[in-house]
């Protein structure tokens, strides 16, 4: 990708076979802006990176090009175009890095036989950098250790690049230890897979059935897969071709529902000033995730390039966070060398942070939209629901606000006088409701009842309300009344005849207060009065509102106990992240004294072994030299035995 600033438009990746033996061989293809001679140079020799951090590239060492090539292969050939320039002629190069010629002819050294050629009038000549004989040596090497046996066999393949471009070509692929090639080209013929045995078959399978989770279950052993997640972006008029295929970009933000976009900016940075600095996120719930698909985790791209596919950030051993996936582009924090994960820095740490706090507040709120039981919900439903279900069993019926003023639109009614936890049911067969409604201290609240099952025993009422007039509704005088016993044709007694004369008599006195202020004291008398003997009843509704009284200091001590245990998680959750923070900080200040220590021995170990390597050179010269004098030493003795025979 960063080859289309140079005019790249595609790069093409595909399985050739080697005309020596048949072996399959990797072939990588661009038409970018080519290499030079000294930049192939450059780019082949083992120990050299151009450590730059320009802001339009991808890492901070250089292409990866030796890294890359020698995990999937022995050996690579390197075919490069390069077009003219001011000073100098088009040039096309070729370049061999091949263990196998480096092992077979028992090289310590690292040598790159290379051969350069140049567009002259015309013609291709060779361009000697050397001597005549290194060139030509060079060249007999790559003819032997390369796929390709003839100069003419090495130029074919210039044939079908353009001007500019470069070609690489890895053979000997590494094999596994049952002796097959770790890619796998024969599973499907337009991807190429990594062959591995522990490949889960249940994660083909699930990728097959859920398609929007598909490039997680895949990306990690199908290039292709892996390839349509690679960008962030495609510049306009790029293209990926796998193995005569397209490679369709894929923007894994479509995969998601209920999606949320949120941003971070870490501070505290030098970094923190740049208004570009700023991580757009966003999140949702995968939309296979209500089949609950173990999928989950962020996709951190870093100048385009996905740099940690689907990291994960909470790991849990239930099922929180499950479905949850997050797109963003994080330019502030530094790539590994491999550009397969970042540099543990301060922050990335706090990135993390922020990203598993994001994942859990949006669980939090919306993991009942996907199926999962939503815990917070939960425990503020529990405890009004316990607190419902024991006055439920002291024989009431629990209001949200006994004082709110309700339309009466359905048939069936509850007079609930306000003060008192006493449960009325009333039947009323009919309504007019033309009047607004006015707040005389207490009101009716309409409950549809099933008519094939009794309520407890209690006041069962019929009377009519008419409010038709403009003034204070009328509540008319019961038309007849009944106690509810355990059954509906309980036998009339004559004390219950008198009951309901009491009752009938008592129901004005309670229309009376009804049109005046519900006062609880007024009340209670009244209900007293109609209860005839007053003594029980008032017994009950004193016990009723000591268990009201009891619960509600309950359900207080509950929540005091609640937010104290919150607001103590709370400070220890804070404490613990200070603290991991610190010690990531200190793990990241040791690591660099670290690296420092590592680059200074290995500057010491190497100007040990340059001061050996001098010392050695010195020592064999003198050994030579000690050599020719001792030989000049004998010739000159036998010169001196000599003449001193002639003289005698």
């Amino acid at each position: 990708m960063d080859e289309v600033k140079n005019g790249a438009t595609f790069v093409n990746v595909d399985m050739v076979r080697n005309p020596r033996d048949g072996s399959p061989m990797l072939y990588i293809e661009d038409n970018g802006g080519g290499m030079t001679p000294e930049r192939m140079r450059e780019c082949m020799s083992l120990g050299f990176s151009t450590k730059s951090k320009s802001g339009n590239t991808i890492g901070q060492y250089g292409n990866g090009f030796k890294t890359s090539t020698m995990r999937l292969g022995a050996d690579v050939i390197v075919f490069s175009r390069s077009p003219a320039d001011v000073g100098r002629r088009a040039t096309q190069s070729i370049g061999l890095l091949s263990f196998t010629f480096l092992r077979s002819t028992g090289h310590d050294d690292i040598v790159v036989p290379m051969v350069d050629y140049e567009l002259k009038d015309g013609m291709i000549c060779p361009l000697i950098r050397s001597t005549a004989n290194d060139w030509v040596h060079n060249l007999q090497t790559i003819q032997q250790w390369s796929p390709y046996c003839t100069e003419h066999d090495l130029f074919t393949q210039f044939f079908g690049m353009t001007e500019k471009g470069t070609k690489v070509i890895i053979y000997n692929l590494w094999e596994d230890e049952h002796g097959r090639v770790e890619l796998d080209f024969e599973s499907d013929s337009h991807d190429i897979q990594v062959r591995n045995e522990d490949l889960d078959e249940r994660k083909i399978a699930m990728a097959q059935r859920y398609t929007h989770s598909r490039h997680y279950l895949t990306y990690q052993h199908s290039l292709r897969s892996y390839a349509s997640i690679l960008y962030y972006r495609y510049p306009p008029g790029f293209r990926i071709i796998l193995r005569g295929q397209d490679v369709r970009h894929h923007d894994l933000a479509e995969d998601l529902m209920y999606t949320q976009e949120l941003s971070y900016k870490p501070q505290g940075f030098e970094s923190s000033r740049d208004v570009k600095m700023v991580a757009r996120v966003v999140m949702g719930f995968v939309k296979d995730a209500k089949e609950h698909v173990d999928v989950q985790g962020f996709s951190v791209y870093h100048k385009n390039r996905l740099i940690k596919p689907f990291w994960r950030v909470w790991n849990t051993a239930g099922s929180d966070g499950r479905g949850i996936v997050g797109v963003l582009e994080a330019n502030f924090v530094e790539p590994a060398h491999d550009k397969q994960s970042f540099e543990r820095t301060a922050v990335l740490s706090r990135l993390e942070l922020r990203l598993l706090q994001m994942q859990k507040l949006y669980w939090a709120n919306n993991c009942h939209l996907v199926g999962y039981v939503n815990k917070k919900l939960n425990r503020r439903n529990s405890r009004q629901a316990a607190a419902e279900a024991d006055l439920n069993a002291c024989g009431f019926q629990v209001e949200g606000n006994p004082f709110d003023k309700l339309d009466p639109l359905i048939e069936g009614a509850r007079l609930n006088i306000p003060g008192f936890p006493v449960n009325m049911p009333v039947h009323m067969p009919r309504l007019d409701i033309s009047s607004p409604p006015i707040d005389m201290g207490f009101h009716l609240v309409y409950r549809n009842r099933s008519t094939s099952k009794r309520g407890p025993p209690g006041l069962d009422l019929s009377y009519e309300i008419d409010r038709s007039g403009s003034g204070t509704p009328e509540v008319s005088t019961p038309k007849n009344f009944m106690w509810q016993g355990s059954g509906p044709d309980a036998r009339e007694s004559p004390e219950v005849g008198k009951s309901k004369e009491d009752l009938a008599n008592g129901f004005d006195t309670l229309q009376m207060v009804m049109r005046g202020a519900a006062d609880p004291v007024t009340l209670n008398g009244m209900l007293t009065s109609m209860n005839g003997q007053g003594q029980p009843f008032d017994n009950e509704i004193t016990r009723e509102l000591e268990e009201n009284k009891h619960l509600r200091d309950r359900l207080r001590k509950l929540e005091q106990a609640d937010e104290k245990s919150l607001h103590f998680e709370i400070d220890r959750n804070r404490k613990l992240e200070a603290l991991l923070l610190d010690m990531e900080q200190q793990e990241a200040v040791d690591r660099r004294c670290l690296e420092q220590c590592t680059r200074e021995r290995d500057n010491l170990q190497a100007a040990i072994a340059e001061e050996r390597r001098l010392h050695e050179h010195d020592d064999e010269d003198m050994r030579k030299n000690l050599k020719v004098a001792l030989l000049r030493a004998r010739e000159l003795e036998a010169e001196n035995n000599r003449l001193r025979l002639l003289h005698n």
